[in-house]
Protein backbone atom coordinates (compact mmCIF):
# COMPACT_ATOMS: atom_id res chain seq x y z
CA UNK A 1 0.00 0.00 0.00
CA UNK A 2 1.78 3.31 -1.23
CA UNK A 3 0.67 7.12 0.56
CA UNK A 4 0.46 10.06 -2.18
CA UNK A 5 -0.21 12.85 -0.15
CA UNK A 6 -1.14 15.65 -2.50
CA UNK A 7 -4.68 17.03 -3.95
CA UNK A 8 -5.94 15.83 -6.71
CA UNK A 9 -6.04 18.87 -8.89
CA UNK A 10 -2.20 19.39 -8.38
CA UNK A 11 -0.21 19.11 -12.10
CA UNK A 12 2.46 17.01 -10.44
CA UNK A 13 0.03 14.85 -8.22
CA UNK A 14 -1.75 13.79 -11.63
CA UNK A 15 1.36 12.26 -12.95
CA UNK A 16 1.75 10.36 -10.20
CA UNK A 17 -1.48 9.37 -9.79
CA UNK A 18 -1.84 8.17 -13.52
CA UNK A 19 1.49 6.31 -13.03
CA UNK A 20 -0.37 4.37 -10.09
CA UNK A 21 -3.82 3.93 -11.88
CA UNK A 22 -1.46 2.40 -15.01
CA UNK A 23 0.35 0.39 -12.30
CA UNK A 24 -2.52 -1.17 -10.67
CA UNK A 25 -0.88 -0.34 -7.17
CA UNK A 26 -2.95 -0.25 -3.90
CA UNK A 27 -2.78 3.23 -2.89
CA UNK A 28 -4.48 6.01 -0.80
CA UNK A 29 -4.34 9.41 -1.30
CA UNK A 30 -3.92 12.14 1.53
CA UNK A 31 -5.48 15.72 0.24
CA UNK A 32 -2.80 18.01 1.43
CA UNK A 33 -2.04 21.42 0.13
CA UNK A 34 -3.74 24.31 -1.77
CA UNK A 35 -7.40 24.93 0.15
CA UNK A 36 -6.43 21.62 2.38
CA UNK A 37 -3.53 22.89 3.97
CA UNK A 38 -0.98 20.79 6.03
CA UNK A 39 1.77 21.43 4.34
CA UNK A 40 3.37 23.13 7.24
CA UNK A 41 3.08 20.62 10.07
CA UNK A 42 5.48 19.17 11.45
CA UNK A 43 4.09 15.57 10.22
CA UNK A 44 4.28 16.63 6.43
CA UNK A 45 7.54 18.59 7.32
CA UNK A 46 9.47 15.28 8.77
CA UNK A 47 8.08 13.73 5.21
CA UNK A 48 9.40 16.57 3.07
CA UNK A 49 11.17 19.29 4.15
CA UNK A 50 10.06 21.35 1.45
CA UNK A 51 6.68 21.64 2.21
CA UNK A 52 5.41 20.84 -1.30
CA UNK A 53 3.72 17.92 -2.91
CA UNK A 54 3.54 15.31 -4.08
CA UNK A 55 5.57 12.93 -1.27
CA UNK A 56 4.75 9.23 -1.16
CA UNK A 57 5.14 6.57 1.32
CA UNK A 58 6.26 3.56 0.09
CA UNK A 59 6.60 0.63 3.31
CA UNK A 60 8.62 3.04 4.71
CA UNK A 61 10.40 4.48 1.89
CA UNK A 62 9.75 8.39 0.99
CA UNK A 63 9.94 10.09 -1.82
CA UNK A 64 9.59 13.85 -3.08
CA UNK A 65 9.66 15.63 -6.40
CA UNK A 66 7.11 13.76 -8.91
CA UNK A 67 9.08 13.13 -11.78
CA UNK A 68 11.63 11.28 -9.06
CA UNK A 69 8.48 9.39 -8.22
CA UNK A 70 7.37 8.71 -11.68
CA UNK A 71 10.67 7.00 -12.41
CA UNK A 72 10.59 5.19 -8.59
CA UNK A 73 7.16 3.45 -9.88
CA UNK A 74 7.86 2.92 -12.94
CA UNK A 75 10.70 1.08 -12.36
CA UNK A 76 9.27 -0.65 -9.08
CA UNK A 77 6.09 -1.78 -10.39
CA UNK A 78 6.12 -1.33 -14.58
CA UNK A 79 9.87 -2.74 -15.11
CA UNK A 80 8.79 -3.72 -19.10
CA UNK A 81 6.14 -1.81 -19.19
CA UNK A 82 6.68 2.03 -18.12
CA UNK A 83 10.24 1.31 -17.55
CA UNK A 84 11.35 -0.28 -20.99
CA UNK A 85 13.30 -3.06 -20.84
CA UNK A 86 15.99 -2.03 -22.99
CA UNK A 87 18.49 1.22 -21.59
CA UNK A 88 17.85 2.98 -24.90
CA UNK A 89 14.29 2.87 -24.56
CA UNK A 90 14.71 3.76 -21.08
CA UNK A 91 16.89 6.85 -21.51
CA UNK A 92 14.95 8.01 -24.71
CA UNK A 93 11.69 7.80 -22.29
CA UNK A 94 13.63 9.89 -20.01
CA UNK A 95 14.54 12.43 -22.13
CA UNK A 96 11.32 13.13 -22.97
CA UNK A 97 10.33 13.44 -19.21
CA UNK A 98 13.63 16.34 -19.06
CA UNK A 99 12.25 17.92 -22.12
CA UNK A 100 8.74 18.33 -20.66
CA UNK A 101 10.19 20.17 -17.72
CA UNK A 102 12.87 22.16 -19.21
CA UNK A 103 10.84 23.41 -22.69
CA UNK A 104 7.14 22.46 -22.29
CA UNK A 105 6.24 23.72 -18.79
CA UNK A 106 7.76 27.04 -18.82
CA UNK A 107 6.72 28.07 -22.62
CA UNK A 108 2.23 26.65 -21.78
CA UNK A 109 1.77 26.95 -18.40
CA UNK A 110 1.65 30.47 -18.39
CA UNK A 111 -1.64 30.28 -20.44
CA UNK A 112 -2.79 28.16 -17.68
CA UNK A 113 -1.74 30.28 -14.77
CA UNK A 114 -3.81 33.41 -16.23
CA UNK A 115 -6.78 31.54 -17.35
CA UNK A 116 -7.28 29.47 -14.48
CA UNK A 117 -5.30 30.69 -11.77
CA UNK A 118 -5.63 34.40 -12.08
CA UNK A 119 -8.56 36.49 -11.37
CA UNK A 120 -10.47 37.80 -14.84
CA UNK A 121 -9.39 41.43 -13.70
CA UNK A 122 -5.86 40.42 -13.53
CA UNK A 123 -5.49 38.59 -16.19
CA UNK A 124 -2.80 39.26 -19.13
CA UNK A 125 -4.18 38.09 -22.39
CA UNK A 126 -1.11 38.85 -23.80
CA UNK A 127 0.35 36.95 -22.15
CA UNK A 128 -1.65 33.93 -22.84
CA UNK A 129 -1.80 34.50 -26.59
CA UNK A 130 1.86 34.50 -27.20
CA UNK A 131 2.30 31.30 -24.50
CA UNK A 132 -0.46 29.16 -26.52
CA UNK A 133 1.57 30.75 -29.64
CA UNK A 134 5.00 29.20 -28.12
CA UNK A 135 3.24 26.32 -27.19
CA UNK A 136 2.02 25.63 -30.31
CA UNK A 137 5.82 25.82 -32.48
CA UNK A 138 7.08 24.15 -29.56
CA UNK A 139 4.92 21.23 -29.90
CA UNK A 140 5.85 20.52 -33.39
CA UNK A 141 8.78 18.42 -32.05
CA UNK A 142 6.62 15.86 -30.68
CA UNK A 143 4.21 16.10 -33.54
CA UNK A 144 7.32 15.05 -35.73
CA UNK A 145 8.27 12.62 -33.18
CA UNK A 146 4.95 10.80 -33.33
CA UNK A 147 5.03 10.38 -37.03
CA UNK A 148 5.07 6.59 -37.55
CA UNK A 149 4.76 5.62 -33.83
CA UNK A 150 1.98 5.56 -31.11
CA UNK A 151 3.87 7.11 -28.11
CA UNK A 152 6.31 9.12 -27.60
CA UNK A 153 9.56 7.18 -26.76
CA UNK A 154 7.89 4.14 -29.25
CA UNK A 155 5.01 2.16 -30.10
CA UNK A 156 3.93 1.47 -26.12
CA UNK A 157 2.86 3.67 -23.64
CA UNK A 158 6.31 4.52 -21.21
CA UNK A 159 6.88 6.86 -18.48
CA UNK A 160 8.43 9.67 -21.01
CA UNK A 161 4.17 9.93 -22.02
CA UNK A 162 2.90 10.44 -18.30
CA UNK A 163 4.85 14.02 -17.48
CA UNK A 164 3.13 15.35 -21.38
CA UNK A 165 0.55 13.47 -21.51
CA UNK A 166 -0.79 14.78 -17.91
CA UNK A 167 -0.99 18.23 -19.18
CA UNK A 168 -2.44 17.58 -22.78
CA UNK A 169 -5.77 17.66 -21.26
CA UNK A 170 -5.37 20.78 -19.81
CA UNK A 171 -3.79 22.17 -23.31
CA UNK A 172 -6.52 20.88 -25.67
CA UNK A 173 -9.40 21.63 -22.93
CA UNK A 174 -8.15 25.48 -22.30
CA UNK A 175 -9.93 28.43 -24.53
CA UNK A 176 -6.71 28.50 -26.30
CA UNK A 177 -5.38 29.18 -29.75
CA UNK A 178 -3.96 25.62 -30.91
CA UNK A 179 -2.28 24.71 -34.49
CA UNK A 180 -3.27 21.70 -36.38
CA UNK A 181 -1.21 18.78 -34.86
CA UNK A 182 -3.02 15.89 -36.10
CA UNK A 183 -0.31 13.37 -34.89
CA UNK A 184 -0.47 14.55 -31.11
CA UNK A 185 -4.24 14.87 -31.90
CA UNK A 186 -4.48 10.92 -32.39
CA UNK A 187 -1.50 10.02 -29.34
CA UNK A 188 -3.92 12.08 -27.02
CA UNK A 189 -7.15 10.48 -27.90
CA UNK A 190 -5.04 7.21 -27.33
CA UNK A 191 -4.61 8.77 -23.77
CA UNK A 192 -8.40 9.62 -23.21
CA UNK A 193 -9.42 5.74 -24.40
CA UNK A 194 -7.41 4.36 -21.25
CA UNK A 195 -8.78 4.40 -17.95
CA UNK A 196 -5.96 5.09 -15.34
CA UNK A 197 -6.11 8.66 -17.93
CA UNK A 198 -9.75 9.04 -17.42
CA UNK A 199 -9.64 8.51 -13.73
CA UNK A 200 -6.51 10.60 -13.01
CA UNK A 201 -5.69 12.66 -15.63
CA UNK A 202 -8.90 14.43 -16.38
CA UNK A 203 -9.26 15.89 -13.63
CA UNK A 204 -11.84 19.35 -14.03
CA UNK A 205 -10.59 22.87 -13.67
CA UNK A 206 -12.76 25.00 -14.45
CA UNK A 207 -12.99 28.17 -16.86
CA UNK A 208 -11.73 30.34 -14.08
CA UNK A 209 -9.98 31.18 -10.55
CA UNK A 210 -13.12 30.89 -8.59
CA UNK A 211 -14.47 27.57 -10.07
CA UNK A 212 -10.89 26.14 -9.60
CA UNK A 213 -10.93 26.64 -5.99
CA UNK A 214 -14.06 25.31 -6.15
CA UNK A 215 -14.05 22.09 -7.53
CA UNK A 216 -10.22 21.56 -5.17
CA UNK A 217 -12.12 22.01 -2.08
CA UNK A 218 -14.94 19.86 -3.28
CA UNK A 219 -11.69 17.26 -3.44
CA UNK A 220 -13.06 16.81 -7.58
Amino acid sequence: MINIYGRRNSSQVIQVMWTIGELGIDHVRHNVGGTFGGLDTDEYQNLNPNGLIPTIEDSGFVLWESYAIVRYLSRQYGEGSLWPANAQETARADQWMEWTNSRFMDTFFPAFWQLIRTTIENQDLEKVKKAATDTGVLLQIIENTLAGQKYIAGNSLTMGDIPLGAMMFKYFTLDIERPSLPNIESWYARLCDREAYQQHAMVPFGKSSDEWFALERAGA
